[in-house]
């Protein structure tokens, strides 16, 4: 057993591995946030990466975590997805079903031989799964299943899976929805930990404007945010109040050069004439300044998806959110994924499943000021139960299980 809390004298090593680490997404956040935690409880702490070697101070600045006693060592899983942003879904999926290359026998012994030499070294490891099951040979292995996808592996594959996961000590899931696609044989190994969301410092304040925000990655992979969708809805309401003061904020990262962006020059082209204004690469406090000012969030990622057919493209849970309603926005979320997990309907925010339902929400808390007001109060207080004080308690809780 490794006891976090009562040996931080004691020199323990632990390894993250994060495919999608140049994303710099939610999953990233709570990767690296793992990786925080564990310096604090006297870790040293190694991140599996032979990629862009700038990303820890880009993603210090982004979500305002403390890394600067993490080390990148050479990627031994060799799984890195170059250009991800450029890959169609489809092509996207086949990856994740098929992430490893084709081996013979002899170089497939020789590359696990490799991987246990230095895997072997560590106390424990943190691996964000891509769809696959790792050989993994820590003292203590943890995988993170972020993403939820339909597993469609042939009796070999399942087989092969089978055997990997037998040094599995845990599967960590971000929401009960992702759980829900875990294969049935690591259902028993399943936790639920919640993403990290420094919720205390985020606040409201003492003058809201009248401002409708999203926050979201300005790309089409995956899990698409889909602003796309929230102006065309915006653009619906502007017609109906066609002397509103209110604006739509939509702030996010962008992964290229903002004017090398195609989709973002097809959303700037979609709000032409419309008061939307674009907030890119926001560092945390810009984005800490940007909520506090907003009443109202917007969230379209997982519409027009079957969520049974491609849970993938859905919310898998959604920290962007839970950091709106710590800020004392409304939240207006898809009936999709792990938002439900999230946002009750009436009690701390709105769900929609059409782009009519969330017109027509919307329009009703542009009528009841009040309404704002109660419903703000009720999702600050909801906030609280995805707090990094609880997911860094859980998380050594299920360390030292």
């Amino acid at each position: 057993m490794l006891d976090c809390g009562r040996n931080k004298n004691m020199s323990f090593k632990a390894a993250i591995y994060d495919p999608y680490l140049d994303t710099l997404g939610g999953g990233e956040r709570y990767c690296l946030s793992v990786g925080e935690i564990l310096q604090k409880q006297g870790y040293k702490v190694d991140v599996f990466w032979s990629g862009n070697q700038d990303l820890l101070t880009r993603a210090e600045n982004r979500f305002n975590l403390d890394l600067k006693g993490i080390t990148f060592v050479p990627d031994i899983f060799g799984l890195v997805p170059q250009k991800i942003d450029l890959i169609e879904e489809d092509d996207l999926r086949a990856i994740h079903s098929q992430p490893h290359p084709i081996l013979n026998p002899i170089q497939r012994i020789k590359k696990n031989i490799q991987k246990f030499k230095v895997l072997s070294q560590y106390d424990f490891i943190f691996y964000l799964s891509d769809g696959s099951i790792p050989f993994l040979f820590a003292k203590k292995n943890f995988l993170h299943v972020q993403v939820p996808f339909v597993n469609k592996d042939n009796l070999i594959e399942k087989l092969s899976n089978f055997i990997k996961s037998k040094s599995i000590a845990q599967v960590i899931c971000n929401s009960n929805f992702t759980s829900k696609f875990v294969d049935d044989f690591s259902k028993d190994k399943v936790q639920i930990l919640y993403p990290p969301v420094d919720v205390e410092k985020f606040s409201p304040s003492s003058k809201k404007e009248d401002y409708i925000l999203s926050v979201g990655r300005f790309d089409n992979i995956l899990n698409a945010k889909k602003q796309d969708v929230l102006i065309e809805a915006f653009k619906k309401l502007m017609k109906n109040n066609p002397n509103s003061s209110w604006k739509l904020i939509l702030m996010g990262g962008s992964r290229e050069a903002p004017e090398k962006n195609h989709y973002l020059s097809h959303l700037k082209y979609l709000a032409k004439d419309l008061p939307v204004e674009f907030i890119i690469n926001p560092d945390f406090e810009k984005l800490k300044d940007v909520y506090s000012r907003a009443k109202i969030y917007w969230h379209a990622a997982g519409f027009g998806v079957d969520e049974l057919v491609h849970p993938e493209q859905t919310e898998h849970f959604g920290m962007t959110v839970v950091e709106a309603m710590a800020s004392g926005l409304v939240p207006l979320v898809v009936t999709k994924g792990g938002l439900t997990e999230i946002v009750s309907d009436g009690k701390n925010g709105y769900t929609w499943q059409t782009l009519d339902q969330l017109v027509a929400k919307t329009q009703l808390l542009f009528a009841t000021p009040q309404d704002i007001l109660t419903l703000s109060k009720n999702a600050q207080e909801s906030s609280k139960l995805f707090s990094k004080q609880i997911f860094e308690k859980k998380l050594i809780s299920l360390i030292n299980k």
